[in-house]
């Protein structure tokens, strides 16, 4: 995974400052989103290894699909990756992209995941504690595992609170081999 993110880096930065320059960070944002589901679409990751299938061709599917979202600027950027073979690296280049923004606008995405489901209050309080500690707005994601038992684990960037029963139980039972 490390090469893709490698190989995706230089194309991400690029569509952001692009998008930058033209004030159309959302846009773009939604367009390289599109761009990723569109390259994970089975039919069409088959069709981007297929030497019967010319990069014209595969422009055309691939902007067309996207109509007026992919024009401009966006359709260049889309005919870059496919001259330089890097089409398939969308999925890479929009998880990139999208990190590059929420940096931009302070912000981080953090994924809970509980034995149950979460109220909105619940859910405030997580968001609340979490941008005390970190000083950045959330983006939350939440998640139901049962197999939790109880309590949440909250991933939040590089870090990880583990306040679930089943990794109290896990704590407990590594204290007691060690």
């Amino acid at each position: 995974m490390e090469e893709r993110t490698t190989i995706a880096r230089p194309y991400a930065e690029a569509a952001y400052a692009q998008a930058g320059i033209e004030w159309q960070i959302a846009d773009w944002a939604d367009a390289i989103e599109l761009l990723s589901a569109i390259v994970d679409e089975p039919s069409v990751a088959v069709r981007l290894n297929d030497p019967r299938v010319s990069r014209e061709q595969m422009a055309d599917l691939v902007i067309s699909v996207g109509g007026e979202l992919f024009s401009g600027t966006r359709e260049n950027f889309i005919k870059v990756l496919l001259e330089n073979g890097r089409l398939g690296y969308a999925p890479e280049v929009n998880i990139l992209f999208r990190e590059l923004r929420a940096v931009d606008e302070n912000q981080m995405d953090v994924e809970v995941t509980s034995a149950y489901s979460l109220d909105e209050v619940s859910k405030d309080a997580i968001a609340a504690a979490v941008k005390d500690k970190m000083g950045k707005e959330v983006q939350m994601n939440v998640e139901v595992d049962q197999s939790l038992i109880g309590g949440v684990i909250v991933r939040a960037g590089d870090q990880v609170i583990d306040l679930s029963l089943r990794g109290r139980m896990d704590q407990l039972s590594n204290t007691l081999r060690g």
